[in-house]
């Protein structure tokens, strides 16, 4: 039961990571422009979340279908 309530609460603390770098990258592109380091560099930084939060949808998956 532990697992799936830090499982859960890691997906929550990653969305809400995901919801601040979007918009840090959106006031950054509209303050630098897109070519800009900063901006390249935050867009990098919410691709790696993304994966991270999308990696554990694929582990959640997997474990379902090996319960099955």
């Amino acid at each position: 039961m532990l697992t799936k309530v830090s499982e859960l609460s890691r997906r929550i603390y990653l969305s809400k990571c995901i919801l601040n770098k979007r918009k840090e990258l959106v006031d950054l592109g509209m303050n630098y422009g897109l070519l800009n380091r900063k901006t390249i560099q935050c867009s990098q930084d919410l691709d790696k979340l993304i994966n991270l939060y999308m990696q554990g949808s694929k582990i959640t998956e997997y474990k379902f279908y090996y319960i099955l």
